[in-house]
């Protein structure tokens, strides 16, 4: 099955929430969302109020985390899957899309009852190899969207990586390290989504196709996604055949994790650099051409529209797979009664 949908909320849409998303994404004929986590702000409180509590109980805000007291007096993370005491203190989330865990359990019930494939996508901006404080609270962000994938019950949560430090085989080294930690934690086994590492469209910043091929080697949990215009504009304009399409999708195939998720809008690139996103009908990249590729393709696929236009582009990519699929069993038909 080939699913189509869109990265964030419908620009048509005239709620602003995760659950209207999931109810917008089904009325405009589309079974996949990517949801994403912008706009989140998160504070530390004493947790006076809340003692006696569990944080899924909490419906004003979405606990991430429980920091309590050690026998040295230093506050450490205990987890939220604890009665909340009144001597710890509570990291909030405070998100417009949803407010507390109650919201994203009905989001994700929803979804599956409306067959609308859910992804997430972390904060766009993440320094992950930087070793400083930038790095800590990218990786904090990660966890984040992980744990809150969790509770809608996302398949996945997409991220980029950040800027290459050093030479890109030590950025290689690097990347394993935190992708292995946090992989670890918050691991699938443990009811959290795979971490899909997404391909960068700028050369400084990590994610060509072989450093996430080499990502995926070595860690079991992690899986490469392929965006198609980020790869078009970091090799120059190399897809442009059916077997240009063809050679990238069997590469990330290999490591999909369910069904082979990508990402799809036109581009506009220079010097092996993407400039801009675009609606899907400008540029040299071709919908058409991937349609093509992807009538034989024998597998699961997500393709995700993150141009401009969004759920028009999906609805429009979602046309051309469909005529090219029609076209395909019409030629069938036509050999089949020419020999008949």
């Amino acid at each position: 099955m080939i699913r189509f949908g869109i990265a964030g909320i419908p620009l048509t849409s005239k709620g602003r929430t995760f659950i209207e998303s999931v109810e917008d994404a089904h009325n405009l004929g589309l079974n996949a969302l990517e949801v994403q986590l912008l706009r989140v702000n998160v504070e530390e409180r004493p947790a006076l109020d809340y003692a006696g509590m569990k944080p899924r109980d909490i419906d004003s805000s979405i606990i991430v985390d429980v920091l309590r007291q050690d026998e040295n007096g230093n506050y450490v993370g205990v987890g939220i899957d604890t009665v909340i005491e009144e001597d710890d203190i509570v990291q909030e989330l405070f998100w417009n899309m949803a407010r507390n865990y109650d919201d994203l359990d009905d989001g994700g019930n929803l979804a599956r009852e409306l067959d609308v494939r859910l992804s997430m996508h972390a904060p766009y901006y993440m320094d992950l190899l930087n070793q400083d404080e930038m790095g800590d609270r990218s990786y904090n962000h990660l966890k984040w969207t992980l744990m809150i994938g969790k509770a809608m019950k996302a398949r996945r949560v997409i991220t980029h990586t950040g800027f290459y430090r050093g030479s890109k085989k030590d950025s290689l080294k690097r990347a394993v390290e935190v992708y292995q930690d946090i992989s670890t934690r918050y691991s699938p086994e443990n009811g959290y989504p795979f971490i899909g590492v997404e391909t960068s469209g700028k050369t400084e910043i990590f994610g060509t196709v072989p450093d996430l091929m080499g990502l995926a080697k070595k860690i079991k949990n992690i899986e490469p996604i392929l965006n198609f215009p980020h790869v078009h504009s970091l090799t120059g304009g190399s897809l442009i055949e059916i077997k240009d399409f063809d050679a990238v999708i069997s590469e990330f195939r290999k490591y999909s994790k369910i069904d082979l998720y990508t990402e799809f809008a036109g581009v506009e690139y220079e010097g092996n650099n993407e400039t801009k996103l675009t609606a899907i009908k400008h540029g040299d990249l071709k919908f058409e051409t991937l349609a093509e590729t992807i009538i034989d393709y024998d597998g699961d696929m997500t393709i995700i529209s993150c141009s401009p236009l969004l759920e028009h582009d999906a609805q429009y990519m979602q046309l051309i797979y469909l005529r090219a699929l029609s076209k395909k069993y019409q030629k069938r038909t036509t050999v089949k009664k020419a020999t008949a």
